[in-house]
């Protein structure tokens, strides 16, 4: 019977699998967003809610992160033909601690 680690463990691989076939299938798509004249290229954007499961942060956390500017605006597509859908560059994004805040700002 496997254990609960275990089970984790195959779901992580599994996931990681499927990361990588898709990122094949977008390599040999070479898919991309034309927006107002700027091309955008697929497998470097995914859905907000694509991202908060990838890297396992709440929707409200992202959203958050957006509003306050931990996420730079150059990372955020607005697709106005599909009804405002927005799209974040995929890269692990991390807000400060409020103590390196702190050092930073005495420091000034």
């Amino acid at each position: 019977m496997e254990t609960v680690k275990e089970k984790n463990t195959v779901f992580v691989e599994v996931n990681k699998k499927l990361d990588e076939v898709e990122s094949m299938l977008m390599d040999f798509t070479n898919s991309k967003l034309v927006i107002m004249d700027k091309e955008y290229k697929l497998r470097e954007w995914m859905t907000l809610s694509d991202y908060c499961k990838k890297y396992n942060i709440k929707p409200s956390r992202l959203s958050n992160w957006i509003d306050r500017g931990v996420v730079p605006d150059g990372s955020i597509i607005v697709v106005p033909e599909l009804n405002g859908l927005k799209l974040i560059k995929d890269q692990l994004y991390t807000a400060r601690s409020y103590e390196s805040r702190a050092v930073r700002s005495a420091a000034r």
